[in-house]
């Protein structure tokens, strides 16, 4: 063999090393792991990209079980059952998070004109739907709906001064405390962030995801996905729609990043007296919301500058349902948020933002113009 070809075959063996070692740290940079655990009443599915993933993903999991346990108003020693507990009597201090979420979910209650309303527990409680789905006794609803009411929610240092009777000792010379404290006005009523929970949980995750440095991560927690950073080859995620008259798909969403919640009529509910009984109730009424809706879907993008961005998503697509199309486009257009509204007749209405992201894939259904 001549010295030249000899120099071919070192500088090949070369080049095949070098693109084996390039391959080797490709794949470790990019290589994908997953965990399934359960929280919020629901099967918490993450994925992530990139080194040091199953600790991300394991941090992701215990701030997800740490943030049930303060915002569960059945968790007894947590933030929202002890407030609930010290309805009409005294204000409660709560962690940093949980007073922003609070406030955050009032402003939302607000601008849908009471549609959502952070403030439903008693209502929530009477229907239970969680344990013993029923339909409640007019008298009983009517007492539990003058319970209800997101302007009776005091959160900060006005806390303190508008209840009757409050120990003056408990935030004696201590500024920080009462500034952190969080009230209901009267007693018997009653917080329930049940319809932002899920969302709330993908914040809690992705401020891990980025915490930890992972190069992209998806967590879906029941109805409510986040999705953070970049998939290893660039393109889009990819969020299949559920098809809220069937176990399918009713299109996909492909989207840069951010949250997906979806509210629909088919997550749970009951028949009784003939009569269907589904889960999203109208806190203005007290019964399950009638719009003529059966799914609203709702992105909050990534740029969006909240501190609750996922649990805004949760709250805007049950706030929506409960609005219908018209007023439900209004409220996303004023947070700068975009969503898909399904009716009773399979009409698809898709707001402009998503025009070009959502393909629509299930037969039966037609789309109509999206927000004005």
């Amino acid at each position: 063999m001549t010295r030249k070809a000899k120099a071919r075959l070192l500088w090949a063996g070369l080049f095949l090393s070098v693109l084996g070692l390039a391959a080797v740290w490709f794949l470790s940079q990019n290589r994908e792991a997953e965990l399934q655990t359960f929280a919020m009443g629901s099967y918490v599915r993450q994925t992530v990209w990139g080194p040091g993933g199953k600790a991300a993903m394991e941090a992701a999991s215990q701030a997800v079980a740490d943030l049930e346990n303060r915002i569960s108003w059945r968790r007894e020693d947590g933030d929202i059952a002890q407030v609930n507990r010290q309805a009409g009597q005294r204000p409660v201090p709560v962690e940093p998070e949980t007073l922003a979420l609070l406030e955050q979910m009032r402003q939302l209650s607000e601008a849908s004109g009471g549609a959502f309303d952070v403030t439903i527990g008693p209502v929530a409680q009477l229907w239970d739907f969680d344990s013993g789905p029923h339909l409640p006794e007019a008298g009983e609803l009517e007492a539990a709906l003058a319970l209800v009411g997101y302007d009776r929610l005091l959160t900060g240092g006005d806390a303190l001064f508008e209840l009757a009777s409050v120990p003056q000792e408990l935030f004696d010379g201590d500024a920080a405390a009462l500034e952190q404290a969080a009230a209901l006005l009267d007693p018997g009523m009653a917080l329930d962030l049940g319809a932002v929970g899920k969302g709330a949980a993908c914040d809690a995750a992705l401020a891990q995801y980025q915490e930890a440095g992972v190069k992209g991560a998806v967590i879906a927690v029941g109805g409510s996905i986040g999705l953070y950073g970049q998939k290893p080859d660039g393109k889009a995620f990819r969020v299949s729609v559920r098809d809220p008259e069937g176990q399918g798909s009713l299109g996909v969403l492909e989207l840069p990043g951010g949250y997906v919640s979806t509210s629909g009529s088919y997550e749970k509910y009951f028949e009784q007296n003939r009569e269907k009984y589904h889960h999203i109730l109208d806190p203005r009424t007290g019964y399950p919301a009638e719009s003529g809706l059966v799914s609203v879907t709702v992105w909050c993008p990534p740029e969006m500058d909240w501190k609750w961005p996922g649990a805004l998503s949760d709250g805007l697509a049950t706030a929506c349902f409960v609005l219908g199309l018209e007023d439900g486009q209004k409220l996303l257009e004023g947070y700068g948020a975009e969503g898909i509204f399904v009716d009773g007749d399979g009409a698809v209405a898709v707001t402009p933002g998503l025009e070009g992201r959502f393909s629509l894939t299930a037969p039966g259904y037609h789309r109509e113009a999206g927000a004005p």
